[in-house]
């Protein structure tokens, strides 16, 4: 077998929307907006196969998401689309006997055009708060850097071990905060510092897998047990407010491929627990001082445990 390997492909997109906003407020409006996009997007591989258990690859792409209008908008204000270039390396590796598996990869992404939502919480004469939301353009170029790493032992027969980390880096440029210009009424452009949310700079996660076989056919006992740790993250676009960082570990145990009857099926049965040490964090944080809220959050789920069945025919 040839050692290099290219993989070369390709995206047509048309988009063609249109819409209509009849109402704002109670108050009837004719707000409208219509966008045609044509868009092509290559794809390209190169891979190298150093040994059997060796390969590096580099790989280039776009990427294209479609524009349209909120119909929270304040006048039904359309956003165009944005696009990204790709570029990644990396390894793919298996060593000492296939026991070890490690993969490493590198990537950067440069996003044109990037879509950014500004949520306002507005209080109408009628005493009614409007929820507005704008998404604009911010122009100039979204910087995505990152380093994602997994490492695969399985030190005896039935043991697996796994180890994933992720390093993101980004940067989007000041976006044009219409809804603030709107409220001003001065006209003077309004351009605010915006982020990209649930996306933690550094994120890792461990597994342990092991199973056990029960009698001479093909059950098993099977356990598994994963800890997944992330730093804190944006949770709005268009707020500097950081939530907390989290530890949520999940456990599941299953009797697992067990003979049904002459027709083959296997029943599999299992105990789990999600967020197994019952951690409470703050996974979504807001400043925007909404009226009848102030500043707000929500925590994330609490411990949940169940049992599930499944049958394979």
């Amino acid at each position: 077998m040839e050692p290099l390997h290219i993989t070369l492909g390709g995206r047509y997109t048309r988009d063609k929307k249109n819409g209509t906003l009849f109402t704002v407020n109670g108050a009837a409006t004719n707000f409208t907006f219509e966008q045609t996009n044509n868009r092509f997007d290559p794809l390209a591989v190169l891979a190298f196969d150093v040994t059997s258990d060796v390969n590096v690859y580099a790989k280039y792409a776009t990427g294209y998401r479609a524009g349209g209008a909120s119909s929270r908008s304040l006048n039904y204000r359309a956003f165009g689309p944005e696009s990204v270039q790709s570029y990644e390396v990396g390894i793919k590796s298996k060593f000492l006997d296939r026991k070890v598996r490690l993969n490493v990869a590198g990537y950067i992404m440069d996003r044109k055009d990037s879509q950014v939502d500004f949520n306002f919480y507005i209080p109408q004469q009628n005493g009614t708060i409007r929820n507005t939301l704008e998404t604009v353009n911010a122009a100039g170029i979204t910087k995505i850097r990152g380093i994602e790493a997994e490492l695969t032992v399985k030190p005896v027969d039935r043991l697996s071990l796994g180890l994933s980390y992720a390093y993101t880096y980004t940067r989007v440029p000041p976006a044009q905060n219409t809804v603030q210009e709107a409220l001003n009424a001065d006209g003077i452009p309004v351009f605010q510092e915006v982020f990209i949310v649930y996306t933690p700079a550094n994120a890792l996660t461990g597994t342990i897998d092991y199973s056990l076989p029960i009698g001479s056919g093909s059950t098993e006992l099977r356990f598994h047990f994963d800890g997944n740790y992330a730093d804190p993250v944006y949770s709005f676009d268009n707020e500097p407010v950081l939530t907390e960082k989290s530890f949520i570990a999940n456990a599941r145990i299953s009797l697992a491929d067990i003979p049904m009857g002459a027709g083959g099926q296997k029943l599999t049965v299992a105990g789990w627990a999600r967020n197994l040490f019952d951690t409470a964090y703050i996974y979504r944080r807001s400043a925007a001082n909404f009226p009848t809220l102030g500043d707000y959050a929500n925590y994330n789920a609490p411990r949940t445990y169940g049992i599930d069945a499944t049958v394979n025919f």
